[in-house]
């Protein structure tokens, strides 16, 4: 049967869980949306709830439609339907709502790591999932965000990273000051990229084997109870002010892969 109402309960739930934070956080789910991403999803193991497909999806991507009756129950909507669903203007019409991952046990996971990165109240979602991507993709091993950071699965942030918040160990911590303290007494060095006069530049020394980098706020940087207990970095640049969060953090974490 194909779904035509906007009425339809699945229908009204999966609209509000790319909307809503707050319902995926009750439902305890991630929603994926488009061709790679919920490949990426189904790749890296997540166990999949159930997917909507459109019509014209169902044939155009009949190969991960039926991977999708593979593992979950699959819907097919019409395209209006789909389109009233979606937040993207031109969706390729593939929606999979996705177990919410298990992040209780990753900072353990994480503090075993040789590479991290903390996040400290990135409020962009764009920035958030492109600093993950990058992250991951220089060898970053596990993120750390703090509280008031954006929803690392909302589909923005999804979007943006890729996939890579699929595969990358990430948890929310209440104190990131006393993860900095944890990560010392594992023998991590800690660096906060600031402009600051007891800052190292960046390209001037060698990063340890086990090191953390802090990534600030984007108006307003590292707080300072963070920074306080943190070795500082900057990044030599000329004419700008300063860099976007996203790009200081590709900078660095290229520094700290090699």
């Amino acid at each position: 049967m194909i779904i035509a109402s906007r009425k339809n309960q699945t229908v009204v739930k999966s609209r509000g869980l790319l909307a809503e934070k707050k319902l995926r956080e009750k439902e305890g789910l991630i929603a994926a949306e488009g061709v790679k991403l919920c490949t990426e999803a189904l790749d890296a193991g997540l166990k999949a709830e159930y997917a909507i497909v459109s019509e014209e999806a169902e044939k155009k991507f009949s190969e991960l439609t039926e991977r999708l009756r593979g593992v979950c129950q699959v819907y097919v909507v019409t395209q209006d339907i789909y389109f009233y669903l979606s937040q993207q203007k031109s969706p390729q019409g593939i929606f999979l709502a996705l177990k919410l991952l298990d992040k209780s046990k990753n900072l353990d996971r994480i503090l075993e790591k040789d590479k991290i990165i903390l996040l400290d109240c990135i409020q962009d979602s764009g920035n958030l999932g492109t600093i993950i991507r990058t992250a991951e993709a220089f060898g970053i091993e596990g993120a750390v965000l703090s509280s008031d950071c954006a929803d690392p699965y909302s589909p923005k942030t999804l979007r943006a990273s890729m996939g890579s918040g699929f595969r990358l160990p990430i948890c929310v911590s209440s104190s990131l000051e006393d993860t900095v303290i944890k990560l010392k007494e594992k023998g991590f060095e800690v660096y906060a990229a600031m402009l600051d006069e007891t800052a190292r530049r960046l390209g001037e020394f060698v990063f340890p084997k086990r090191c953390a980098l802090v990534i600030g706020n984007e108006g307003h940087g590292v707080s300072q109870e963070t920074a306080e207990r943190c070795d500082k970095v900057y990044i030599p640049i000329r004419g700008a002010e300063s860099l976007n969060a996203a790009v200081a953090a590709a900078v660095i974490c290229y520094e700290m892969g090699k």
